[in-house]
């Protein structure tokens, strides 16, 4: 099971918490670049850049501005204006566009990203004219009690998979705190799909639960695709369902009943089959044993005679079919162990007793059939 993190294995709505200028940069300077680089952004951590700042952006004198929109392949957003270019982003996509302009990472902001990464937070590094001046720290909250609940599913055999756009430190520590198994860190729509349809080429099946339009590809790609209600159109639109409560893990309840339904279906065959083979032995030799006596070795119940043995077998199953509606209609209850041992279990209790309770029933009816109508 892949999950997009932002949104789905965090509440979402990541906020600024610090502004940390790179050496020689006046703070005052870099909060005001990292305000224009965020005046078209609608997104949460954009407005809350604009929240930690306490600037107004419609106090900037900015003459015919061309803002660039945030994209999953350039991982960054900014302006562009008088000669300017103010772009902010994931630390890796910045520091590519000023390595390509000649440009290195200053050593301060590349501390401050590795530290915010290892506490758990997103560094959006800001770069101007191609030159880096400074990283903003983004802080999200993981959601409650999902460690919990990936447990349960490690339990009933399902790999968690986290996807994110973050960095690996960024992605390690998420992905520790909310008890994933596997992270894929700076990934990009196409990584998602590549993923998916890698294990899909093994014979697995593969969910996914994302929120944004980046994720869609991999929603409509992947067996079960789950979309967070709070997410794009274009999320729910891909995905098989939607989860109207946002939570991730609710997977864990789709999992619980089709495995519910697949256990009740296999019980009850289990029962029917070894139910029937039970009554083979009462009804077999009580058709066949006058013709061929040797067939007396088959009549391990010891049936009183053919003809009680037959009434006794059709009385026990008009008796055992009505018994069995309750088990079809409530479903046999799941917990979550390995397949293996959920086999074990359903053949030891519904095969051997479809066995055993047929022997048992079918002759103690056959005990009264012959008591009453001395058959």
């Amino acid at each position: 099971m892949l999950l997009d993190k932002t949104g789905t294995i965090t509440i979402g709505n990541r906020k600024a918490t610090h502004f940390y200028p790179a050496d020689g940069i006046d703070e005052n300077y870099f909060i005001t670049c990292a305000v224009l680089s965020s005046m078209a952004d609608d997104t949460p951590e954009g407005k809350s850049i604009i929240e930690l700042a306490g600037v107004d952006p419609s106090t900037f004198q900015v003459q015919n501005p061309i803002f660039i929109k945030f994209t999953a392949e350039t991982r960054s957003s900014g302006i562009d204006f008088d000669g300017r270019r103010i772009r902010k982003g994931a630390s890796d996509a910045i520091a590519l566009l000023a390595n390509n302009a000649g440009n290195q990472i200053p050593a301060d902001t590349a501390q401050k990203v590795q530290f915010i990464s290892s506490n758990g937070g997103t560094p959006l590094v800001v770069a101007e004219n191609d030159k880096i001046i400074g990283v903003i720290e983004l802080q999200d909250i993981i959601k409650p009690n999902i460690h919990e609940r990936f447990e349960r599913l490690r339990k009933m055999g399902v790999k968690t998979v986290m996807v994110t756009g973050d960095n690996p430190l960024t992605a390690k520590y998420i992905a520790e705190k909310a008890g994933v198994d596997d992270y894929i860190a700076e990934a990009k729509p196409e990584d998602k799909l590549d993923y998916i349809r890698k294990e899909q080429q093994t014979g697995k099946l593969v969910a996914m639960m994302g929120d944004g339009t980046n994720d869609a590809p991999a929603l409509a790609q992947a067996d079960v695709g789950v979309a967070m209600n709070s997410g794009t159109q274009a999320a729910k639109e891909a995905g098989n369902m939607v989860d109207l409560d946002n939570d991730p893990t609710k997977l864990i309840e789709i999992v619980e009943i089709g495995k519910q339904l697949l256990m009740t279906r296999g019980t009850l065959t289990t029962f029917s089959i070894a139910n029937d083979v039970a009554k083979y032995f009462a009804i077999i030799p009580a058709l066949f044993i006058t013709a061929i006596p040797s067939l007396q070795a088959l009549n391990i119940m010891n049936l009183h005679s053919p003809e009680s043995a037959i009434l006794s077998a059709v009385i026990f199953n008009a008796l055992i079919i009505p018994l069995l509606i309750p088990l079809a209609l409530r479903g046999v209850a799941y917990k979550p162990i390995g397949a293996s041992a959920l086999l074990r279990r359903n053949l030891l209790i519904y095969g051997l007793g479809g066995v055993i309770v047929p022997f048992v029933g079918i002759k103690l009816i056959d005990i009264l059939v012959f008591f009453y109508f001395k058959l």
